[in-house]
């Protein structure tokens, strides 16, 4: 009897997309002699009806679909309820995003399940055809382009008409990756005039081959490796005083710069909103990971004055029917490493598949979920090292945890590598760091950064905070009682969002809690 590969409706809030599309679960039967069941409804989202999927045997029930599975397949993470039906000692391949959902890994870890995160993929040449990060990306820089273009009251090409001559319109992308090229490829077809602004010098070729102007700054903020050194403070006048001139004459701006593992790098400060002209257009697909602008509100699209600014999630969802394509087409290339004459063979001296190891036999393989988790991280079970590649999500953009200027280029060179090996961080972090987070000071006062600011208080002394919750707030950088006694109207709202919480007055009841035991301290 072949192994069963299970697909499964995903169950997060507004999810379109679907593990499998039909031509490739078809592949899957017929190459990799595997039997491919999917839960009745699964691809609906994505424009693929259960009788598209011809020679497919479809279930009623997410338990129907994965009693029998040896591998299941999904987009996003299960939920608690789902990971408890997995049979034990299966393999979960999906994109995890462990840190927004410890107490789905600590369940998954509990029956023994090896889980493969696609979002944990290394960066490697060879791994292209899986880099799901990459495939996603460009779904969601084409969207945000089009997203602008919807909000605007603004044309964005140049028309000749009856009634006169309509100018373009001028759009600015922030970031230079594969979001960001994409912004700039759907923008400058729209027929925009695009400038475009990434800290990488060598991003320059890129944005040209692509009809779009570089805005120079005049800093280099590059070191030995290509990788981005910490700025001074006059170079970080400079940077933002070039970019506000430039802001204030645009029409729509999309901001696509992220570190993976770290919280998006405000470039867009109050300031520059405020001169911006007026119904200029803000589209920050940085939005997850706290956003490149800081009036940027999580999933939420309103005005600031007279600037519309969007918080943009889940772009690739809006486009489901390709994005889903994409991301099938990502699973089979993994899973062909995967299976050998229709048996599983999970071979760790791989680098791809022992790079996205988050779980296996009970124990974690990803280094920072381990931490979040206050556990060990088991040892690399394979040998095999991959050969190191820019990530071109994030790569030049310095994170708010910036190497000291002291520090050598070669020091620089190995934190900025250590930080690329993160996936993104939670949305809700950057929240917690605005909205409640105390800013840290250095033995002068002058507001510079302390990496040891990591005090952890017991949040489960909280009444309704329990162990998998206290994991959560921490991952979301809610580490002490001030942090969460801080929170104001817009914090908390956030991180109910974040939380997938609907009891707001629980969260104000852990705010006044922890603001009474901050006092008694």
């Amino acid at each position: 009897m072949p192994l069963i590969l299970a697909v499964t409706k995903e169950s997060a809030e507004g999810e379109r997309r679907v593990a499998l599309d039909p031509s490739v679960a078809e592949r899957l039967e017929q190459q990799l002699l595997v039997k491919v069941i999917i839960e009745s409804g699964c691809g609906r989202g994505a424009g693929f009806y259960d009788a598209d999927y011809e020679g497919i045997d479809v279930v009623d029930s997410f338990a129907d679909a994965v009693k029998l599975a040896t591998v299941v397949l999904k987009v996003n993470p299960p939920t608690v309820d789902e990971a408890m039906l997995l049979p034990i000692g299966s393999v979960l391949v999906a994109q995890i995003n462990s840190y927004l959902h410890l107490d789905v890994v600590s369940v998954l870890q509990k029956r023994n399940i090896t889980t493969l995160a696609m979002d944990l993929v290394p960066r490697i040449t060879r791994a292209q055809p899986m880099d799901v990060l990459s495939s996603q990306a460009t779904v969601a820089g084409y969207k945000a382009a089009l997203l602008a273009a919807e909000i605007s009251p603004r044309l964005f090409p140049m028309l000749t008409t009856a009634a006169g001559t309509i100018r373009p319109s001028r759009v600015i992308v922030i970031g230079a990756g594969v979001a960001g090229l994409q912004a700039i490829a759907t923008a400058r077809r729209l027929g925009a005039q695009v400038e475009a602004y990434d800290i990488r010098s060598a991003a320059k070729e890129q944005i040209e081959s692509l009809g779009a102007r570089m805005i120079d700054t005049g800093v280099n903020a590059e070191s030995s490796g290509g990788y981005a050194r910490a700025l001074t403070k006059e170079e970080k006048q400079k940077q933002h005083d070039v970019l506000a001139e430039r802001m204030s004459q645009a029409h729509a701006v999309i901001c696509t710069a992220a570190i993976p593992g770290r919280k998006a790098p405000v470039i867009i400060t109050r300031d520059m909103v405020e001169g911006m002209l007026p119904d200029t257009v803000i589209v920050d697909m940085a939005a997850d990971s706290g956003g490149n602008c800081e009036l940027t509100h999580i999933g939420e699209t309103y005005m600031h004055g007279d600037v519309f600014i969007v918080g943009a999630t889940n772009l690739p969802s809006s486009a489901s029917v390709h994005a889903s394509e994409m991301y099938a087409r990502n699973l089979f290339s993994m899973l062909r490493l995967m299976f050998s004459n229709g048996q599983l063979h999970l071979d760790w001296q791989d680098e791809i598949l022992a790079g996205c190891l988050l779980t296996h036999n009970g124990a974690i393989y990803d280094a920072h979920t381990a931490e979040l988790m206050d556990q060990p991280c088991a040892p690399p079970i394979g040998s095999a090292k991959a050969e190191k590649q820019e990530d071109q999500q994030g790569v030049g953009w310095i994170s708010e945890e910036e190497p000291s200027d002291d520090l050598s280029d070669d020091d620089q060179a190995s934190t900025a590598s250590n930080d690329q090996s993160r996936s993104t961080q939670s949305a809700a972090a950057i929240t917690a760091n605005k909205s409640a987070q105390p800013e840290p000071t250095d033995d002068n006062g002058d507001g510079g950064s302390n990496d040891d600011f990591d005090v952890r208080d017991d949040l489960t002394v909280i009444e309704g905070i329990g162990p998998a919750l206290q994991n959560r707030l921490y991952a979301y950088g809610v580490k002490q009682y001030s942090q969460l006694a801080s929170l104001d109207a817009d914090g908390i709202h956030r991180l109910e969002i974040q939380l997938e919480l609907d009891n707001h007055e629980l969260v104000v009841d852990w705010v006044a809690e922890a603001a009474q035991l901050e006092r008694k301290l």
